[in-house]
């Protein structure tokens, strides 16, 4: 091993300084240059041009138009005709009132057909503006009552009814005036990138060195140690906080402005809470940044090898310490693997080491802080990547209680192969796909057990998701399906607000209308789910003729039976892993065959830890034992039958949506 000491003596006299190491960029390649000009091209056209046709320049014609209006003069005038017309689209009808009025300024006599303070606006049914505004024009015209118009007093040809804004039209075009000319401008700054040859964005969202290589060692192009977590994640956040907000609030508040259902209003308040929830995350990580902004990191050496020791110091300020006592001095090293493969990304620790950190006190009030930490002789490079998932190496400043404030990248690098004939990479102690696939069998009772070690098939005591009941003719193990429950939850609600959308969007003529509409068949669809998933049952019985496998809900039942001797031949493996935080649960289902080779059918859904699986096992061998025999010849039993048959659930389901297809016109 190599020992670094002296840290002290290397150390730069200049307060505040960083060691940075230098940062490079990978070139672009000809197919990268220009697949990146042409999406962010077509974002940036589709994106900026939506933003700037449907938010930014209506918003600023009625802006501009609120604020002409200011000083213009009222006066009494005559309406002439008034007219409401209603365009029918696809879905949905809008409307526009036309109108025509003649009133007196400067002497001479005018006529005007402006009404709303946008000349350009068309027909809409943002609310009830339009009808308002001709029922009103109506009746003035039928009483012979004149109007108040706003008359220009430089030019008495310009005229207008209402000088208000419409709110409700307004707040419709500002999430296309923030959201959606936002990402315009984002992808045009993409794109200004690829055209001046900027790099390929080397950099991920995170703010960490991407690479592109496979299992294999990967030599970092680089790193800037001196960002920390909340500095690098802030303007991601702030981003997701404009878009969520910038489509929430205003559509929240056209809903509340325009008299919606109040189911409606409280559906679209919870994206409101939601969107006050990231504003404050975002703010305290904000908040954290700031706090920590100028903190500088320096490692010697300055590409930490693996198999090798190192030295860190942090040069903090008072304002990150302000949160810190004493005992709070703490540091972690840790290895993170995180899947990027996907639409999201998903991370685990799979290491750490901590360490105590010793400080001292500098001339600024903020201090100095040193430890040292031994890398694994197997450390992989930062930022390459092992298994399929990239690989993070971050020092992590801890709380008192032991939690994450901040970390910063370490640029760790895999050793290099001693000789030739040496392989380059050792085995991942860490390769999730290892477990996938591997069988772990489960002894026979007469194997592993003894007379006095079976358990009672009755109590069951892990897992708590199964339950035991003893039937006359068999033992049945019943398992708990919560994930299914809550499932059929979140998606009742869809269909509630699709049904409640189809009920009131008014009559229907024939089952046609029915059957063309996306909508209707949306709530089929869901519907079905919500039946099968929130009373979807999985059963085991032993009986003495066999092992019975039912899988049923209310829209059908499943059945499968397999011979009492494939209770000789189980195994479990992993089925699914479920992460809470860093803490990652690995799933296990329990599998049988008919013979010591040949195909598996899978017994049980999966079942929280090895030992779960392996319990069910023992009770289903107990239960065996328990019904061998038990049959009395000539008494009438049910036979043990595969099968599969639909469920009376159909009923509802049909019954549901011709009361839909129906709709309140046979009330």
């Amino acid at each position: 091993m190599k020992h670094y000491t002296g840290l002290n003596a290397l150390l730069p006299k200049r307060p505040g300084y960083a060691d940075h190491m230098t940062t490079s960029q990978t070139p672009w390649s000809i197919a990268a240059r220009l697949g990146t000009l042409l999406f962010s091209a077509v974002f940036a056209l589709a994106f900026g041009g939506g933003g700037l046709y449907f938010g930014v320049l209506p918003l600023a014609r009625t802006v501009s138009a609120a604020w002409e209006v200011r000083s213009w003069q009222a006066l009494p005038a005559e309406v002439l005709s008034s007219q409401l017309t209603s365009n029918q689209g696809s879905d949905s009808t809008t409307y526009a009132v036309q109108a025509r009025y003649r009133y007196t300024a400067g002497g001479r006599t005018h006529e005007s057909t402006r009404v709303g303070l946008d000349p350009a606006a068309g027909s809409d049914n943002i609310g009830d503006w339009h009808q308002q505004w001709h029922s009103r024009l109506s009746s003035a015209r039928d009483r012979g009552q004149p109007v108040t118009v706003w008359v220009d007093p430089a030019d008495p040809t310009r005229a207008v009814l209402d000088p208000r804004i419409r709110w409700a039209k307004t707040i419709f075009h500002l999430p296309f005036a923030l959201v959606f000319t936002g990402v315009g401008l984002g992808a045009l700054w993409v794109f200004w990138r690829a055209l001046s040859g900027r790099g390929p964005g080397a950099f991920d969202s995170g703010g960490r060195v991407r690479t592109t290589t496979g299992d294999a060692a990967a030599q970092p192009t680089g790193s800037a140690v001196t960002r920390s977590s909340a500095s690098r994640g802030q303007a991601l956040l702030w981003f997701f906080a404009l878009f969520w907000c910038g489509i929430s609030f205003p559509m929240a508040a056209l809903f509340w402005m325009t008299g919606s259902p109040w189911w409606v209003k409280v559906f679209v308040s919870v994206f409101v809470v939601i969107g006050i929830g990231v504003l404050t995350l975002a703010w305290r990580q904000s908040v954290l940044a700031w706090r920590f902004a100028g903190t500088s990191v320096r490692f010697v050496p300055a590409g930490p090898q693996a198999g090798e020791f190192f030295e860190v110091e942090l040069a903090l300020s008072s304002r990150a310490l302000q949160n810190t006592p004493p005992a709070g001095r703490r540091l972690r090293l840790a290895q993170y693997r995180v899947d990027d493969s996907g639409s999201g990304t998903q991370e685990r620790q799979v290491e750490a080491f901590e360490r105590a950190a010793t400080a001292m006190p500098d001339m600024a009030g903020g201090e100095r802080w040193h430890a040292r930490f031994e890398l694994p002789a197997d450390a992989p490079t930062h930022g390459g990547r092992r298994s399929r998932e990239r690989v993070d190496w971050r020092l992590e400043i801890l709380t008192a209680e032991g939690a994450v404030e901040v970390s910063y990248d370490v640029p760790v690098q895999e050793a290099p192969a001693r000789s030739a004939g040496q392989p380059m990479a050792a085995p991942d102690r860490f390769d999730r796909r290892a477990d996938w696939g591997h069988e772990e069998a489960i002894p026979p009772r007469h194997e592993g057990w003894s007379a006095g070690d079976a358990p009672s098939p009755r109590a069951l005591p892990d897992p708590v998701q199964v339950q035991v009941v003893e039937h006359s003719d068999a033992w049945e193990m019943r398992f708990r399906q919560s994930g299914w429950r809550w499932a059929a939850a979140l998606a009742m609600v869809p269909v509630v607000i699709l049904s409640g959308l189809w009920w009131t969007s008014g009559p229907r003529a024939s089952w046609s209308d029915a059957l063309g509409s996306g909508l209707w068949w949306g709530v089929a669809f869901l519907l079905l789910f919500v039946l099968h998933a929130g009373t979807r049952q999985w059963r085991l019985r032993v009986r003495d003729d066999g092992v019975e496998r039912e899988l049923a809900s209310w829209m059908w039942r499943r059945t499968r039976v397999f011979p009492l001797a494939s209770l000789d031949h189980l195994f479990h493996k992993l089925l699914y892993t479920q992460s809470s935080g860093r803490a990652t649960t690995a799933f296990h289902a329990l599998h049988a065959r008919e013979a010591a080779s040949g195909p598996s059918v899978r017994l049980t859904p999966g079942l929280p830890g090895a030992a779960s699986a392996v319990a069910v096992a023992q009770a289903l061998q107990v239960a065996r034992e328990h019904r061998t025999g038990r049959f009395t010849p000539g008494v009438l039993r049910p036979p043990s039958v595969a099968s599969w048959r639909p469920a009376a659930g159909w009923l509802v389901w049909t019954l549901w949506l011709l009361l839909l297809a129906a709709g309140p016109g046979w009330l």
